[in-house]
C-alpha cells in the first residue's frame, strides 16, 4: 500500500495531504466545536457536519486514487482506512461491505471518545465525522471506478455507537455529490520575526514537523498531553460557516453564532495550549529555551505554527497587559474564501479564541507555575471580569492581507 505523504509548508506554516491542508486540533476542540452545532438542534446538522466530512475525505481521496491508479475497489478503501488512522481519527474495517452496499465497523472513534467528555448523557451517536468519512471514502472509491462524482445514491444508518457507550461504531451502508468550488486562496509573504527571543522557532518548527504524529494501533494520536487529530481544514471552516449562516437564517444575526464560535476557541486555548505546555514534549524541547513569561508566548506560537494553521506572528506584547497576533494564510479565512467568498465580518474565531486562551493562562492563570486543567478551572478563569479577551481587528477573508486579533483585559 502507498505510503501516505505529507508535503509541509514552513514558509506558509501549510501541511498538504494530497490537495487538503490538514491541522492538528485536540479532542476538546474537536468535541467542543461539534457540541456547539449539536445544541443547535433546530438546524440540519447531517448536512453541516456529515456533509462537509464527507465533502473532504471525498475530495482528498479521489486525488490519491488518481496518484495510485492501480488500486482496486478494495485496496481504495482499504488506503482511505489507512488515512483514517493515520490522522488519529480511529479505526474502521471496510471488510463487511462491497459495492453493493454492506456494513463498515468503527473499532475505535477519535470523536466517539472525545464526546464523553461533554456534559451530559448523549442521546444520539456523536459520530458525525465518521460517518462523512465513510461517505467520502465509498463515494471515492465508487466514482474513481466508474467516472461519476459523490452522489445522493448512498444512504448510511449507525446501528452502533462508541460515543453511546458501546463497544464499538456500527454503520450500514445502501447504494449517491455535490460540485465544489473553486478553491480561492490568497496569499502574501510571512515578515520576518519581529522580536529577538530566547526560543529557536526554527528549531521547534522543524522538530515537531518531523516527529511521528500518526494513529497508533487503536488509530489514536496521544501526544502533549491530550489527543490530536490530522484534522482537514475545510472541515472546521465548512461546519463553523454552515453553522453560522444557518444561525444567522434563523436569528437574523451572526453574532450569537460568532460568540459561540470563539467560545470554542477559548477551550481549544485554554486546553490544547494549556496541554502543549505541561507535556513531556515541552518540557524536553521548549522549555530550556524559556526565560521568562515573554518566552513562553513566543515558544507556543513556534509551536502553533507547526500545527497547519498559518504562520502567526507577534507583532505587540506588553507584558500582563496586550498581545497582537497577526496570522498569515490563517485556515479559517483561506477556507472561508475558497467555499464562500469575500467575508462582510471578521470570521477567525478560533484565532480569536486560541490568542485570548494563550494570554490568560501564561499571565492570569500562570501557567510557568502550573495550572489545573480542569472544567472548574476553564470556568473560573474565561469568568473573571479581569480575563483577557480576543478582539479580530483585521481579516484575510475582507481583503486584508493578514488576520490580526489584538488581546487585552476585559
Amino acid at each position: 500500500m502507498e505510503e501516505i505523504k505529507i508535503n509541509f509548508d514552513q514558509k506558509n506554516g501549510n501541511a498538504d495531504i494530497y490537495g487538503q491542508s490538514m491541522i492538528f486540533h485536540c479532542n476538546h476542540y474537536n468535541r467542543t466545536l461539534q457540541q456547539v452545532i449539536e445544541d443547535a438542534d433546530y438546524l440540519d446538522l447531517e448536512k453541516i457536519l456529515v456533509k462537509s466530512a464527507a465533502e473532504v475525505s471525498y475530495e482528498q481521496l479521489t486525488q490519491a486514487f488518481k496518484e495510485n491508479t492501480n488500486l482496486t475497489f478494495n485496496q481504495k478503501l482499504e488506503f482511505a482506512s489507512n488515512v483514517f488512522k493515520f490522522c488519529g481519527f480511529g479505526i474502521i474495517d471496510f471488510s463487511e461491505f462491497n459495492e453493493s452496499g454492506g456494513k463498515v465497523i468503527g473499532k475505535s472513534s477519535h470523536y466517539g471518545l472525545a464526546s464523553k467528555l461533554n456534559f451530559g448523557q448523549r442521546k444520539n451517536p456523536a459520530e458525525y465525522f465518521d460517518r462523512g468519512f465513510i461517505l467520502g471514502a465509498i463515494s471515492a472509491a465508487r466514482g474513481s471506478l466508474s467516472g461519476t462524482l459523490f452522489s445522493d445514491d448512498i444512504n448510511i444508518t449507525q446501528e452502533k455507537s462508541i460515543s453511546l457507550g458501546q463497544d464499538y461504531s456500527e454503520f450500514n451502508i445502501n447504494i449517491n455529490n455535490d460540485s465544489f468550488a473553486k478553491k480561492l486562496e490568497k496569499r502574501v509573504d510571512v515578515p520576518s520575526r519581529k522580536f529577538n527571543t530566547n526560543v529557536d522557532e526554527d528549531l521547534i518548527v522543524s522538530t515537531l514537523a518531523g516527529m511521528p504524529l500518526i494513529g497508533d494501533e487503536e488509530g489514536l494520536i496521544p501526544a502533549f498531553g491530550v489527543y490530536l487529530t490530522r484534522m482537514y481544514a475545510d472541515y472546521y471552516n465548512k461546519i463553523s460557516y454552515r453553522f453560522e449562516k444557518a444561525i444567522t437564517k434563523v436569528m437574523g444575526t451572526y453574532e450569537i453564532a460568532t460568540e459561540l464560535l470563539v467560545e470554542a476557541g477559548h477551550i481549544c486555548g485554554f486546553n490544547t495550549f494549556g496541554g502543549i505546555m505541561k507535556s513531556d514534549e515541552w518540557k524536553a524541547l521548549i522549555l530550556p529555551m524559556l526565560e521568562n513569561k515573554e518566552d513562553w508566548v513566543h515558544g507556543i506560537v513556534a509551536v502553533v505554527n507547526a500545527f497547519g494553521w498559518g504562520i502567526w506572528r507577534v507583532e505587540e506584547l506588553i507584558p500582563n497587559e496586550k498581545l497582537v497576533i497577526r496570522a498569515y494564510s490563517d485556515y479559517e479565512s483561506v477556507g472561508y474564501l475558497r467555499w464562500f467568498g469575500n467575508a462582510d465580518h471578521h470570521i477567525s474565531y478560533l484565532l480569536t479564541g486560541g490568542c485570548a486562551g494563550l494570554m490568560n493562562l501564561i499571565y492570569y492563570a500562570d501557567i510557568t507555575k502550573g495550572v489545573d486543567l480542569s472544567k472548574e478551572s476553564y470556568y473560573e478563569l474565561f469568568k473573571d471580569k479581569n480575563c483577557f479577551i480576543g478582539k479580530q481587528t483585521k481579516c484575510l477573508a475582507m481583503g486584508d492581507d493578514y488576520s490580526e486579533v489584538v488581546v487585552t483585559r476585559a
